[in-house]
């Protein structure tokens, strides 16, 4: 196994060698050449990894992933599922390959700013130059690796100080039933100024029968008293494999509502990284896996309060069907100087059948003395009182499992301040639950 991760690296290595140079500015090429050395001295992680060791990660370490040459054919469905989110402005990518002819870099909000990552790298000093690849890569993950050294498609977004445009940002990232074989590199830096609100939503989603790899990193940077509010989707196809990053830093009194569904793919994981570097900074995370008989889906969250009197709150919920595997593995950390910290992390799962697996591992390294912090897990089925109550009211076994299926896992739902995100998200929970078309008459 050890060998054949390792003439992969040397696969890798290649491809980068023989890449076109001609555009990259020194510092951009300086980064990408130093991910690269990270990525070979690693390579990809085996089960000895503590970080990796629950995580599934079957073929992509073995098959030979590259950028697609020229993107695929957007099936009808996915087409017309583009615009979701009611009056955002779209950028949509195909194959890992940003379609200009679909976005709407034209259409934005004042006091917002968006570009090409390639127009991006072409400023001299500017937001890329500062902060891409400069916070993140610090972390070592090596898809994460892999991502700034392959990355030529994304986008770069400033919100300006002050800027507060009620209208969100809708990333939308498709892969085709022509992507077999195919890696998406997709690369988004966020930088949100001093005191400026702004919402993005990111959707990742992938044609059934495509055996493709898909590694997207977003950076976020939020200045003091800023507010991004983030959201993430990925539904995959049922051969798709992604392997996301979401790496965040907090200024002073900055603050992050990040919301994340998995809702489907043969192979899901995010990194969530939280770095609360300034006092006074505040993270919320909600999650929500769905995970189907076949699938695997995992959640990795590291949250550090390196500051005092932060806060930082997590509640991640999971769904299991068939025989399916899960994984959610949460650390919070606090460093030493990190005073009146206040930070909780919950993490609760639901097994439609015994075949079902979920791991749970909450963590805590606390290296301050005056601070709040508490987490907990639990693994379990439906409440056997609850259904035949509700069979007593004349409600079948099958819909009574399903009401309250849709009940554990609506919570993660319920709260979201995008309508319409809410009301696509809530389709693919119903497509899970047992005797769906009865659960939605009943609801």
């Amino acid at each position: 196994m050890m060998e054949a991760v390792a003439e992969q690296s040397s696969v890798y290595l290649q491809d980068f060698q023989a890449r076109d140079r001609s555009a990259e500015p020194a510092w951009w090429a300086t980064r990408r050449e130093a991910a690269m050395q990270r990525f070979e001295a690693a390579g990809f992680p085996g089960r000895k990894v503590e970080a990796w060791k629950q995580t599934r990660l079957g073929n992509v370490t073995q098959d030979h992933f590259r950028p697609a040459q020229s993107p695929g054919t957007l099936s009808s469905e996915a087409a017309a599922n583009l615009a979701v989110v009611e009056d955002a402005v779209r950028i949509v990518m195909v194959d890992g390959v940003l379609d200009t002819g679909r976005s709407e870099l034209e259409r934005l909000p004042d006091g917002v700013r968006v570009r090409t990552l390639a127009a991006a790298l072409e400023e001299e000093g500017g937001v890329a130059e500062q902060h891409l690849a400069r916070h993140a890569d610090a972390e070592p993950h090596p898809f994460l690796a892999l991502n700034t050294a392959f990355a030529t498609q994304g986008v770069v977004i400033e919100v300006v100080s002050g800027a507060a445009p009620e209208q969100p940002l809708e990333l939308v990232s498709v892969m085709t039933a022509e992507s077999t074989g195919v890696a998406a590199w997709p690369r988004v830096l966020i930088h949100a100024a001093t005191s400026s609100e702004f919402t993005v939503v990111q959707r990742h989603e992938g044609s059934d029968g495509a055996a493709y790899l898909t590694a997207p990193v977003t950076e976020v940077v939020a200045d003091a008293n800023s507010v991004v509010n983030l959201f993430h989707y990925a539904s995959e196809g049922d051969k798709g494999s992604h392997l996301g990053v979401i790496h965040t830093t907090l200024d002073r009194d900055s603050q992050l509502h990040a919301h994340a569904v998995h809702a489907g793919g043969q192979r899901l994981r995010t990194d969530f990284y939280v770095n609360l570097d300034g006092p006074g900074a505040n993270a919320t995370l909600n999650g929500l896996y769905l995970v189907r008989h076949g699938q695997f889906s995992d959640i990795h969250t590291w949250v550090r309060h390196n500051a005092d009197h932060c806060t930082s709150d997590q509640l991640v919920k999971g769904v299991l069907e068939g025989k399916s595997e899960s994984v959610f593995d949460g650390l919070i950390q606090v460093a030493k100087g990190a005073q009146k910290t206040d930070a909780g992390q919950e993490n609760r799962n639901l097994l439609l059948s015994p075949k079902g697996i979920a791991h749970s591992n909450p963590r805590l390294e606390i290296y301050a003395d005056d601070v709040k912090c508490g987490h907990g897990s639990t693994v379990g089925q439906l409440d056997e009182h609850a259904v035949f109550y509700m069979r007593t009211r004349g409600v079948s076994d099958e819909e009574a499992r399903g009401v309250l299926t849709f009940a554990f896992a609506n919570e993660m739902l319920d709260n979201m301040a995008l309508p319409s995100l809410q009301a696509y998200e809530r389709e693919a929970l119903l497509s899970l639950l047992p005797g769906e078309e009865a659960v939605r008459k009943l609801l």
